[in-house]
């Protein structure tokens, strides 16, 4: 039987509606080529908000960058265990929305940086790396919008406020284009001046060569 592949879409906190239009339009272009996909989500303090999980744990998500990593971690651990390895292993395609890299993001601009080394271990470990089965991307697609965009959208338009303010949104976007490397990773112009027509074509062309 053929290995499955895992496919990561990344993008800065503003962006997800790129990366959710980006993973749904990724998800049928795999299935006209008949391949079998899988989606799953690596939940962020945001999303577990979201899904109304601060009120069942009483956990400050998104108010503790310590807390949520070990939290997001937690979360990937389960996913890869039995979402994404179970996928892997019967030869699908798997579509992740967020991963590791949003973890590392938010502890670095943060201001976590003194021992980042072993952030990234405690990170590995989430993959499985210690138990004998770590999982890595394939193929790892960072939608890329401008700090600007990101910051009219979660400060303008949804009244969510991060301290720093849009520099905020530009030391996320600065640690993604140095980190993206690091996993199989490309770069993807999603800015709104592009047709979603454009950016699939883009995501296509990175795509298709890890296909079998």
């Amino acid at each position: 039987m053929k290995k499955g592949k895992l496919i990561v879409i990344e993008g800065i906190s503003g962006s997800g509606q790129q990366v959710t239009s980006g993973i749904t339009a990724l998800k049928d272009a795999l299935a006209i080529e008949g391949y079998e996909v899988v989606e799953c989500a690596n939940p962020d303090s945001g999303r577990a908000q979201e899904l109304g999980l601060a009120s069942v744990f009483n956990w400050p998500f998104g108010k503790d960058i310590r807390a949520d990593f070990f939290l997001e971690g937690a979360v990937r651990a389960e996913i890869f265990k039995n979402i994404v390895r179970p996928a892997l292993d019967e030869g699908k395609v798997v579509l992740c929305k967020q991963s590791s890299i949003s973890s590392l993001a938010n502890a670095w601009v943060g201001g976590h940086t003194h021992h980042f080394d072993v952030l990234r271990q405690i990170e590995k470990i989430s993959r499985g790396y210690l138990f004998d089965d770590e999982i890595y991307p394939d193929l790892t697609l960072f939608y890329d919008i401008p700090a600007v965009e990101a910051f009219e959208r979660i400060e303008d338009v949804l009244q969510i406020h991060h301290e720093g303010g849009i520099v905020y949104y530009q030391k996320m976007r600065e640690f993604y284009l140095g980190e993206i490397s690091r996993w199989r990773g490309f770069r993807i112009d999603a800015s709104v001046s592009r047709s979603q027509d454009e950016i699939l074509a883009d995501a296509w062309s990175l795509v298709k060569p890890i296909l079998w």
